[in-house]
């Protein structure tokens, strides 16, 4: 829903605001594994999809919630990589942290290019990711052999 006044500018600033400091925590790889990895792929590239409609339509405070959702599951990924010691993977999931801050300071800004630049660098970085780290695997896609 589409919010205007005070009160979006607020909201934006709190919800914005806060995910820009979000990930500074340890989180444990142990909750994702190789089979749940996948689905949580899949969620992302739904909020994902959802981020790309926020900008669109300026909806800045739901971009704010998504950015909440995405983030914890990024910081997973780093965590899962982590513990795989494969470090080319635990660099690409650090840009794509850095392309959600700038996504959540275009946000707070509310500016439609930054937001649209942001979104570009994230799914710049998950295809480099999945070109590198994921194959075909009948209905889906696995994590590469090696990887």
């Amino acid at each position: 829903m589409r919010r205007s006044g005070v009160l979006c500018v607020q909201r934006v600033a709190v919800a914005l605001g806060v995910l820009l400091f979000a990930g500074t925590g340890t989180v444990l790889a142990q909750d994702l594994t190789e089979e749940s990895y996948g689905p949580m792929m899949g969620e992302v590239r739904l909020l994902v999809g959802d981020v790309s409609q926020y900008i669109d339509n300026r909806y800045w405070p739901e971009l704010g919630e998504a950015l909440d959702k995405l983030f914890p599951e990024f910081r997973r990924m780093e965590a899962f990589w982590t513990a795989r010691g494969n470090d080319g993977a635990v660099e690409l999931v650090g840009n794509g942290i850095a392309a959600l801050r700038e996504l959540g300071q275009a946000g707070v800004a509310m500016e439609v290019p930054p937001a649209q630049a942001g979104l570009a660098n994230l799914r710049a970085v998950c295809g480099s990711c999945h070109e590198a780290h994921r194959e075909a695997d009948g209905d889906g896609f696995k994590i590469k052999g090696g990887s």
